[in-house]
């Protein structure tokens, strides 16, 4: 008899863990600072056949809290949406994305009020409004580091929604061309684009200043500088520098950069 009972309940494990499914994650591989979709398949947990899910993400779930250097850089913290198991807030909402499917879109940097450097990793559960159910913890999920690649053309914040502070930068001594690595830069052209790829009014013109040696920069603010037809919105900008080089004869000859394309991040 203890035998039969072993062997169902193992069967209803197995059955279970069958059922069970890891997150997937778009994209693929992300840093503390990339906007990133998570989707969960519930079913086989208590929360399947759930006409609605919320979140409870957590960070650094991965981390020995016994070492208390680890843990002094690596701080645990709550989502911003964690703000009553009892009734979850609008903003934990999950979206559903199929049977038993439920996604989630989020800013590693923004959800945990922490820093890149402070983020590691994250868990998270899937629960009813009120906390009557609930997933098991899905955990650790793994931020990627954040490798800093100079580059001739770059733009800060590395992420930049609409509404930012947007800082163009060019660097000569990365130039790939001759013109770029003597360019003398004066201005930078920026032309945004809405969601059909449709250029949104007139490319904008900016002044730059010399930011360190090498390098110039110009900044804007998308939203004061565009404006999308009715029904559309801001989705990318493209810019480059313009400048003068002399030519072998000492004339003055105009040049500009290559041109880089820029995906604003959605805000939650």
């Amino acid at each position: 008899m203890n035998k039969l009972i072993i062997l169902l309940a193992f069967s209803c494990l197995t059955i279970g863990a069958l059922h069970a499914q890891n997150p997937t994650f778009s994209p693929s591989t992300y840093t503390a600072e990339d906007q990133v979709t998570l989707t969960v398949d519930v079913t086989g947990t208590p929360m399947a056949g759930e006409a609605e899910a919320y979140i409870w993400i957590f960070s650094n779930t991965s981390i020995d809290r016994s070492n208390a250097a680890l843990s002094a850089q690596y701080p645990a913290a709550d989502g911003s949406t964690n703000t009553n198991w009892t009734n979850s807030p609008p903003e934990a909402k999950m979206t559903a994305a199929g049977t038993n499917k439920w996604s989630f879109t989020f800013i590693g940097t923004q959800i945990f009020g922490q820093s890149p450097a402070q983020l590691k990793d994250f868990g998270f559960l899937v629960k009813t409004k009120t906390g009557t159910k609930q997933t098991s913890d899905y955990k650790p999920n793994f931020f990627d580091p954040l490798v800093f690649t100079p580059t001739m053309l770059r733009v800060f914040p590395a992420k930049v929604s609409t509404s930012d502070i947007v800082t163009i930068n060019f660097d000569r001594s990365l130039g790939g061309t001759v013109n770029e690595q003597r360019m003398t830069p004066v201005s930078a052209t920026v032309t945004a684009y809405d969601e059909t790829n449709a250029q949104i009014g007139t490319a904008v013109t900016l002044q730059v200043r010399v930011f360190a040696t090498n390098t110039w920069a110009a900044t804007f603010i998308p939203t004061r500088h565009f404006t999308p037809g009715a029904g559309h919105q801001l989705t990318k900008f493209r810019y480059k520098f313009n400048g003068t080089v002399l030519d072998v004869s000492g004339n003055t000859v105009n040049v500009s950069s290559a041109e880089q394309e820029v995906t604003f991040t959605r805000m939650n």
